[in-house]
């Protein structure tokens, strides 16, 4: 492969399960172009991780709720790389703490423009610029099948993530591209789960059947496999990364 790099593009591409995906691909020789809203010094930690090791990495700042914005990406990974084989739509925002009695207007705008506008204008776009044989993901959740109680917009907006994948897939299935959703649960070091207390990692230790969390590096893995060749038929498709454990 690092005799004709590909390149991905990756939304929420310097945090959390998105620096771990970035840098995992970095290390099997893709080019990244990372997006991200507001974190210069993460921005810039992934950045020298990724060329530090010998990759080759563009960042950009914006905001995937604006169409103008996620059109502006594209075109600068396109104008420095070319030919883009991949994207992963994976800014988004949790929020399970919000009974419906209580969501504000706010609260609910914030949820459906990151998770499900935004998802949407970045698989708008990966549908017009992602080459054919390519591969197009999104990050969903298992909440969609198994939400707590205050989860209803957050669970609601992964939902609707798993259905674009679906309807994308039909859409791209005649140019080879292959359409699929990462669906985490817990991800110990990732998102609210990012400083648990011993307390509640333990809890959720003895719900898991494996005793433990996936972690960041353990979606990593999953979004390789969606992106090699080895799954050129698995489109889709919600690929839950839980080790077993339902949430």
């Amino acid at each position: 492969m690092k005799e004709d790099p590909k390149t991905v593009i990756i939304t929420g591409g310097t945090k959390g399960v998105g620096r771990a995906v970035a840098e995992h691909l970095a290390h099997l020789g893709y080019s990244l172009v990372l997006s991200y809203s507001s974190d210069d010094a993460a921005a810039e930690a992934t950045r020298a991780a990724i060329t530090g090791s010998g990759g080759e990495c563009l960042l950009a700042k914006g905001d995937t709720r604006r169409r103008d914005s996620v059109e502006e990406l594209f075109a600068a990974a396109t104008q420095r790389f070319g030919k883009i084989y991949g994207v992963l739509a994976n800014a988004g925002v949790e929020n399970v703490e919000a009974p419906f009695s209580e969501m504000t207007e706010d609260e609910l705008d914030r949820v459906v423009d990151i998770n499900f506008k935004g998802t949407f204008f970045t698989l708008q776009q990966a549908s017009r610029t992602v080459v054919d044989g390519g591969r197009v993901i999104a990050t969903a959740s298992t909440i969609a099948s198994y939400p707590p109680p205050g989860s209803g917009v957050y669970a609601a907006t992964k939902a609707a993530v798993r259905l674009m994948v679906q309807v994308l897939s039909l859409e791209l299935g005649p140019r080879g591209i292959t359409v699929n959703s990462l669906d985490p649960g817990a991800v110990e070091g990732a998102g609210i789960f990012t400083h648990m207390t011993d307390e509640l990692r333990q809890a959720f230790y003895k719900q898991s059947p494996m005793g433990k969390l996936p972690r960041p590096s353990d979606m990593a893995g999953a979004v390789a496999f969606l992106l090699s060749d080895g799954a050129a038929m698995v489109s889709g498709h919600n690929l839950a990364v839980t080790g077993g454990f339902r949430i």
